[in-house]
Parts: C-alpha cells; sequence; structure tokens
C-alpha cells in the first residue's frame, strides 16, 4: 500500500489529455479470462443516432492479470450485422447459436472471455478497438 503524500498530490499537474476530458487509452496487448463486470447503456451521440445507434453500451470487464480500468463503449444498432461490435461479443461468450439467440445484454455480466486490443488510428484520432474471443 502507498502512503498519503499530500505535497506529491499538490504538486502534481494535469496532462493535455486529462484538459481535454480524455481518459488513458487502454494498453494494446492481450487480456485472458476476462470476466464481464458490467454492461450500462446511455443515450447514443446525435451523430451517432442519426445513423440509427438506438444505445452506447459501456462494458466493463475484470481481467486477472491487469489492474487498470478495462471497459469500452460499444455502439447498439438493430437489425444486428455480423460486422457490429456488440454482435462480435455475443459471438465471443455463446459461440453456439442457439444459446446465443436467447440472451440479452444483461446476460452478458459474469460471463468469461478473452480481449485483444489494438489501438487504431481515423478520422476522429486514435482509439483503442477491443475484439473479442471466447474464453476455453
Amino acid at each position: 500500500m502507498t502512503e498519503f503524500d499530500a505535497d506529491a498530490i499538490l504538486n502534481d499537474g494535469i496532462t493535455e489529455a486529462e484538459y481535454e476530458g480524455k481518459r488513458p487509452m487502454t494498453p494494446e496487448g492481450t487480456y485472458p479470462d476476462t470476466l464481464i463486470t458490467d454492461v450500462r447503456a446511455f443515450e447514443p451521440h446525435d451523430k451517432a443516432k442519426e445513423k440509427g445507434v438506438e444505445a452506447r453500451f459501456l462494458v466493463s470487464f475484470e481481467c486477472p492479470t491487469f489492474d487498470g480500468d478495462l471497459s469500452t463503449w460499444i455502439n447498439y444498432k438493430r437489425p444486428l450485422n455480423a460486422r457490429a461490435t456488440y454482435t462480435k461479443l455475443l459471438k465471443a461468450v455463446w459461440p453456439d447459436k442457439s444459446v446465443a439467440v436467447s440472451k440479452t445484454p444483461r446476460d452478458l455480466i459474469g460471463e468469461t472471455i478473452n480481449i485483444s486490443v489494438f489501438h487504431e488510428e481515423g478520422d476522429f484520432g486514435e482509439w483503442a478497438e477491443f475484439r473479442f474471443t471466447p474464453a476455453v
């Protein structure tokens, strides 16, 4: 446990990313046997609404080999398609189609998967791309 150091805190500055309200990106790498701890639904951004996105899910995870924040935002839009991140998450959690079609987003909580994170660059800057595979 780290001791409380008031001077260090009072002399600690703010980074440019923090000033802009950006949180640190999840480090690239593999996160095995990761537990889905929470799924929360939020209203989508206006531009996403224009594209038919119905909600944004904030999915939180807990990995036994990583002690930092491990969460990602996933757009939810019906009808689902095979390339949608939400569909990829469902297929990683429930590879059996007959099981997957009986599940809801809330059923993801408590399930375990493997995650790989890659940093991607695009029109809106850099982001952490989450990819999911079944936990064996």
